[in-house]
């Protein structure tokens, strides 16, 4: 039932003054403009007078329908229709005027409004939904029942939250309410599958706003799939008291929750284990028959609406194995005859056939059930072997067998051979070993062996050493005899390398043969080969061709066989004569004057010498020691060094060396008058003359290096230096040729200077004088000059002699050597001089 309206002072000012615009001053105005009521319910008007300037006014309702008066007040007044029965009411008025003219039609105004009569859907119902298979079709169905009006009505169809479809109606020419029906095609899918569908039914009442939805009691949805039927795996053959596996597999089942798996046996049902994976749903059984026969197995799977079955064919057969008997047992070899029976029980179906075997060879002999019978004459080589009886039996379209073995007992004496008992063994020295031997026999022989008549422990090992070689006697026995075998026993061992076989010191002379004498101990014979680090192994124990020093050294021996490798270090020395070579003992020496210096001589030889050195033609002055090569082992303290160029250090010197072997000696050469390869720094004038001296003076320069000669002179233009700057040579000597005539000589280690100062004489008479001598000093100075020079190269140059390598039993002084001039090779050494020439 629809509100009443509410009081006009409640409705809105903008409202009122339309309605009062409209009507001029005052107006009639009809709440709700669309009255709803349900069939048979009631509903309020709302009458109203808009803008009415005095309090007196009236309204009135004019409907054909049932009224009651209800509220009023000073301009409205409600209305209600009561039991409002008809599906389609014409709309009611209201009218009213203002003050007291009456009825007057210039003073009353009307307002109609609507009614709309609805029926609520007596009910919503969803037709169910049987299972359905994956794939196929169906239609949803949705009912509303007694509704009206039906133009009003709204049906939606929907699977969980998905819309499948909205269905709406045009108003129809019947009035009144109606049931209303409203479906969907749907096809299956694996989704579907507990989905729940729903039916929405609303009822819209347009303009007012106002709806009444309704819904259905949900559907949920069964999708199923059984595509293919089940594999069933069982055994076409079972016999009868044996168990055999069985399985049914199901595949491509939807939902594999809802699967229903059945295995039956001649009808009855069997135990299952159930295991899916994925849509693999495999039932596993055990078939245990009851009787022998043929049965059937069944699988039968079920998912809703659908079942598939599968069937197999069991034959089940009753087959007791075979017998076989052997008589007499034991027996002894040669002696008695066996008896071989082969016969079988009932079977179901019956036998077809029976053979005696020899297993695993041939057919010995085959027949018909019930049994079948064989004599053999008993030998050494039928014992252990292996007989058997077999039965076959045809079941369906397969043929059936079983088997009976057994082995032959027969008795012999012992025997032992070779691979038994091997005739040589070879043991590792150092590991533990049984001596073992084996017989053959039957009853098993017992085997024992002895060494010189003492038995060995057969059951515990026992450490192999080289004692344990030799020849052993083993006995074989049993009940029917003894066997006896000779057994020799060799030791192997690993090479070994000992100081008494290959010394780790060896000593060889320079020249003869050297020999390492390496040789190892072990069996087989060991291989020994010796190198030295980076080089290769020589082939045999001697180096090629005579010793040298340079195979000096330590080698490495390595001796090797099947069982190991040994290695040894071996020291090689060689000793040899001792030697003076321009490398450690130089033939020349230059020093320099003034400088200390040590004359060493380092002679070469092993063991190493000892060398000394002493000063041919006389001994060295107490103020100069030359110095002798401080070698090991030499008590002596090294020299000490002394300033050369020593007035009387001048001379040749002896430098002998010692040593155990052999002997030599080598010369050095040394210039008389400067020691070996002395160097000094040039020295100055000698002698000195007064200022006043007239003459010219000759120029003599001496050191080592030679020196060079530079002159300070007077200005004069007749005045000649010689080549070698030596001397000046003045001619027509005048008053410009006085004055002071300096020579400065230089090298290397300093430089001197000497002067003199000349005066000329003008007149005649000391001009010829001064030429005159002049001339003489000239002569004079030429003839020293060609005297020193001989004296110079063919005399100042001497001899050392070095003596080497003296053993103790020939040692002897060493021989002075007179000076042999004409052997003499080094340059002229000498120092700068000015000397005046003789008066």
């Amino acid at each position: 039932m629809a509100p009443p309206l509410p009081s006009p002072r409640l409705l809105p000012p903008l409202l009122l003054a339309l309605a009062g615009a409209a009507r001029g001053t005052w107006s009639v105005v009809a709440w709700p403009r669309v009255a709803v009521v349900a069939f048979g319910g009631s509903v309020a008007i709302n009458c109203s007078l808009v803008a009415c300037p005095v309090a007196n006014g009236t309204l009135g309702l004019e409907t054909p329908l049932e009224v009651a008066p209800g509220a009023t007040g000073t301009h409205w007044r409600i209305f209600r229709l009561l039991n409002v029965t008809r599906w389609d009411p014409p709309p009611v008025t209201c009218w009213g005027h203002c003050g007291d003219e009456g009825d007057k039609g210039d003073n009353r105004d009307k307002a109609t409004a609507g009614v709309i009569v609805y029926k609520l859907p007596a009910g919503v119902v969803l037709e169910p939904v049987a299972a359905v298979a994956v794939g196929d079709t169906w239609n949803l169905t949705c009912h509303v029942l007694e509704v009206a009006p039906v133009s009003n009505l709204t049906v939606t169809l929907r699977r969980g939250t998905e819309t499948l479809g909205t269905g709406r109606w045009q108003p129809g020419d019947t009035q009144g309410s109606a049931n209303v029906t409203f479906g969907r095609p749907l096809t299956a899918s694996p989704g579907d599958n507990g989905q729940d569908v729903t039916c929405h039914a609303e009822l819209s009442l347009g303009h007012t706003g106002r709806s009444s939805p309704r819904a259905a009691v949900p559907v949920t949805l069964e999708v199923f799939a059984l595509p293919a039927p089940p594999q069933l795996l069982v055994p076409s053959l079972l016999e009868f008291g044996v168990t055999s596996a069985a399985s049914c597999r199901v595949t491509g089942a939807f939902p594999v929750p809802r699967l229903r798996v059945s295995v039956a046996l001649a009808g009855q049902d069997l135990n299952l284990t159930v295991t899916s994976v994925g849509d693999v749903v495999t039932a596993a059984t055990t078939l245990s028959p009851t009787a022998p026969g043929r049965q059937e197995v069944t699988c039968r799977a079920e998912v809703a609406t659908v079942a598939r079955t599968a069937r197999s064919l069991l034959h089940v057969y009753s087959f007791p194995p075979p017998l076989l008997e052997v008589s007499p047992r034991p027996v002894a070899a040669g002696r008695e005859v066996l008896t071989l029976r082969c016969h079988s029980d009932v079977t179901d179906p019956p036998a077809a056939l029976l053979q005696l075997l020899d297993v695993p060879g041939g057919v010995l002999a085959q027949g018909p059930p019930p049994g079948l019978s064989l004599r053999l004459v008993a030998r050494r080589d039928d014992d252990k072997r292996r007989v058997g009886c077999r039965a076959s039996l045809a079941v369906g379209d397969t043929q059936v067998t079983k088997d009976t073995e057994t082995q032959l007992d027969v008795l012999f004496p012992p025997q032992m051979s070779p691979s038994d008992c091997p005739r040589t063994l070879t043991w590792l020295r150092g590991t533990r070993v049984t001596l073992s031997c084996g017989a053959t026999g039957n009853p098993p022989p017992v085997v024992t062996c002895a060494r010189h008549g003492v038995p060995v422990p057969a059951a515990t090992p026992q450490l192999v050493t080289r004692s344990r070689a030799g020849t052993y006697v083993c006995n074989a026995t049993n009940a029917l005899g003894t066997r006896s075998q000779e057994v020799t026993v060799r030791v192997e061992s690993e090479p070994t390398l000992t100081e008494r076989g290959c010394p780790s010191h060896v000593t060889w002379v320079e020249g003869a043969v050297g020999d390492f004498g390496c040789q190892a101990e072990g069996d087989p014979p060991a291989t020994t080969l010796c190198s030295r680090p980076g080089e290769g192994p020589q082939g045999g124990p001697r180096p090629k061709g005579p010793v040298s020093r340079t195979q000096a050294g330590r080698y490495l021996c390595r001796a090797s066989n099947k069982h190991g490798v040994a290695t040894r270090s071996v020291l090689v020395t060689v000793e040899y004569e001792p030697h003076l070579g321009d490398r450690g003992c130089p033939a020349w020496r230059r020093w320099v004057e003034g400088t200390p210096a040590v004359l060493s001589c380092a002679a070469t030889g092993n063991p190493p010498p000892r060398v000394t050195c002493s000063r041919l033609g006389g001994g060295d002055p107490p103020e100069m020691i030359l110095g002798t090569h401080p070698w090991k082992g030499d008590p002596r303290p090294p020299p000490t060094p002394t300033p050369h160029g020593h007035p009387r250090s001048r001379g040749d010197l002896r430098v002998p060396g010692e040593q155990r072997e052999g002997n030599s000696a080598e010369k050095c050469h040394r210039q008389r008058g400067v020691p070996p390869g002395r160097r000094h720094p040039p020295r100055g004038p000698l002698g000195h003359r007064p200022p006043g001296w007239h003459l010219q003076r000759g120029v003599r320069g001496r050191g080592v290096p030679s020196p060079q000669l530079r002159w300070a002179l007077p200005p004069a233009p007749n005045l000649l230096l010689a080549p070698d700057n030596r001397s000046v040579t003045v001619t027509a000597a005048t008053a410009t040729n006085g004055g002071r005539y300096t020579c400065t000589a230089t090298n290397p280690h300093g430089h001197r200077a000497a002067s003199v100062l000349v005066h000329v004489q003008e007149s005649w008479v000391a001009l010829v004088a001064t030429l005159a001598s002049l001339g003489a000093t000239t002569l004079v100075a030429l003839l020293v000059a060609g005297l020193w020079y001989l004296k110079s190269t063919a005399c100042k140059k001497g001899e050392y002699n070095v003596r080497d390598a003296e053993g103790a039993a020939s040692s002897h002084r060493p021989r002075r050597h007179r000076p042999r001039r004409h052997r003499c090779h080094r340059p002229e050494v000498y120092g700068i001089q000015l000397a005046p020439p003789p008066p």
